[in-house]
């Protein structure tokens, strides 16, 4: 799997994002990649009451400034599938091209029924594969 085909999502950042130094706040960004993966969650798994992985591990690499100014595309892919975890990365870009940051996470499937991780079974691992070879346009 890899960044070639990523699923896109738009984000503006809003007033309330930005910090003394008035650009967006770096905690901020991780709210823009929890947007970002519910959308992308969404549109590979439909409409779903509740999200069966947990948030194990983020990074985030900050590039370049953001202000309430710029517009904003968080793209999402899946960097790696393990065995009962998968990697996502993420670029954040301002429209002008700078890259203002670089992320990636760690979830781990839950069984919500035990709260413990659950194997990432052959079929899903197919469906995940089809996706991001032609994931939709994003939000």
């Amino acid at each position: 799997m890899s960044q070639e085909r990523p699923f896109r999502m738009r984000v503006k950042p809003v007033w309330r994002d930005m910090d003394a130094l008035r650009h967006v706040n770096n905690a901020v960004y991780l709210t823009y990649l929890e947007n970002a993966r519910e959308a992308y969650w969404r549109a590979f798994a439909g409409d779903v009451e509740i999200f069966p992985f947990t948030l194990a591990r983020v990074e985030i690499d900050y590039r370049s400034s953001a202000t309430w100014r710029d517009e904003l595309t968080v793209s999402v892919w899946v960097r790696r599938l393990g065995t009962t975890s998968f990697e996502l990365g993420y670029a954040i870009d301002a429209a002008d091209g700078r890259r203002c940051a670089e992320a990636s996470t760690v979830l781990v499937m839950m069984d919500p029924g035990h709260a413990k991780p659950r194997p990432i079974d052959d079929a899903m691992r197919q469906r995940w594969t089809a996706f991001e070879e032609a994931p939709p346009a994003g939000a």
